[in-house]
């Protein structure tokens, strides 16, 4: 069998959390400071705590699998595809990555506001290893489907989140990674956005050459893009399996 283009071995994700005090009254503050000074203890230790985002989650996934994760918000979701995209790092665990890497996990992440969208194109290929020459060819492509071509000489810091997302969209579909990631892309934009995004994503997934994870709480969605469901719950992967056996799953619990 082929190695896995992801491998990921019990990763783990701990933020740690500073327990905010409640805001006192002017006379409250005034007694604890009082209490404070007679019983010389004047230093104050903020309570903190650990919040597991991921527990111990590992996974193989091939080359050309379209991969939907889902749960209920909170879950762990945006934090495994932000440690995948080497945005965050893991507390825990080991990952290998077995090709390039074309996220779309948020609208204001991965482009320059200060850029134009047109360098912002060619900013975003180099990043990913595409020669020139190969942008050059493609950028009229991109620039069409994303339907942003009176704006494109303009900084991205101007546009609308909607035409944001239509470029970034467009920009990591047609420059070709070997893995994509997509977290909630679809809920930007219009209608004629998503209908033309989903049928492009459904042609790269017919084809079977580039791995997809993609998170989505639109179940139909899911359905639509993916044979495989990863169910994940308070950090952990609860359950994993055919989509439709998945999502009746997590759908018949909430």
């Amino acid at each position: 069998m082929n190695q896995p283009i992801i491998e990921c071995l019990k990763l783990s994700k701990k933020y740690v959390l500073t327990k905010i005090q409640p805001k006192l009254s002017l006379r409250e503050e005034m007694e604890k400071f009082i209490r404070s000074v007679i019983t010389r203890n004047v230093q104050f230790i903020p309570q903190k705590e650990n919040f597991w985002a991921l527990k111990n989650i590992s996974f193989n996934i091939y080359q050309g699998e379209t991969i939907g994760v889902i749960g209920p918000n909170g879950a762990g979701k945006s934090t495994l595809l932000k440690i995948l995209a080497n945005i965050i790092t893991p507390t825990s665990g080991k990952i290998i990555l077995r090709g390039t890497i074309g996220s779309l996990l948020e609208v204001g992440a991965g482009f320059r506001g200060e850029l134009t969208g047109r360098e912002n194109v060619y900013l975003a290929g180099a990043i990913l290893g595409i020669p020139k020459v190969k942008i050059d060819k493609q950028f009229t492509e991109i620039v069409n489907f994303s339907g942003v071509k009176k704006f494109i000489d303009i900084p991205v810091k101007y546009y609308s989140s909607g035409m944001y997302i239509r470029l970034a969209f467009s920009v990591t579909i047609q420059l070709e990674p070997d893995i994509l990631l997509v977290d909630e892309v679809f809920a930007v934009g219009d209608n004629k956005f998503q209908e033309a995004s989903l049928k492009k994503m459904e042609e790269i997934c017919s084809e079977k050459k580039r791995t997809i994870i993609f998170i989505s709480h639109n179940m139909d969605f899911i359905k639509r893009l993916c044979k495989k469901v990863y169910l994940i719950k308070k950090g952990r992967i609860v359950a994993q399996g055919d989509a439709e056996k998945i999502i009746k799953i997590y759908l018949d619990n909430n």
